[in-house]
């Protein structure tokens, strides 16, 4: 379980940005600022990254599919951004937003024929559970 450790990585990574962006806002930056910086924290990163892997190239196919999720990225980035500056509590804002994987969970179903167990279909309701009964 190679994998675990990154994942964990990132759950711990976004979290803290997730925090970053709230904190950002509620020391006076406007969300489009907010978002902005976020960006440019990124792309060193990435390029970083992108260097370090070897500079891979790939197929116009999976290049333009890499370009449409970062457009839902941001896109998202400027949703629970929006949701903070609307008065959202963080650990609510960001529970929803990454319960996200629910729609990954049952994408990855249908499009890469991913198996859904019974204990992972309970997992994703429960995980939705939770998520309402924040919001109350």
């Amino acid at each position: 379980m190679a994998w675990l450790g990154w994942a964990m990585a990132a759950m711990v990574l976004m979290g803290l940005g997730n925090v970053g962006m709230k904190a950002a806002g509620h020391h006076g930056l406007p969300p489009a600022a907010v978002l902005f910086w976020v960006v440019a924290g990124e792309m060193p990163l990435a390029l970083a990254y992108w260097w370090w892997r070897g500079r891979p190239g790939a197929p116009a196919g999976a290049t333009a599919w890499a370009l449409v999720a970062g457009i839902f990225t941001a896109a998202a980035l400027i949703a629970v951004n929006e949701s903070f500056f609307r008065g959202a509590k963080a650990a609510v804002g960001v529970g929803i937003m990454n319960a996200n994987f629910v729609l990954v969970a049952l994408m990855a179903f249908f499009l890469f024929r991913e198996h859904l167990q019974p204990s992972k279909l309970v997992g994703l309701a429960a995980t939705l559970s939770g998520l309402w009964l924040m919001t109350r």
